[in-house]
């Protein structure tokens, strides 16, 4: 299966999320910029990690 490039902007940092950045995952799919300190909204945990690729591939 093959994926198109998923092109996302951090709202923190306002940077386009590379795709070896460092994002985590929350209970409702939100993905948390954690490659420039974003910390997920309240309320919201993290329920995993790793390269955006990684999670794009696995979540979305």
């Amino acid at each position: 299966m093959h994926i198109e490039k998923i092109n996302m902007v951090c709202p923190l940092c306002n940077e386009e999320i590379a795709e070896s950045d460092h994002v985590g995952i929350t209970q409702i799919n939100s993905i948390v910029h954690l490659y420039c300190g974003a910390w997920p909204r309240p309320g919201e945990k993290i329920i995993d990690e790793g390269s955006f690729k990684k999670m794009a591939k696995k979540y979305l």
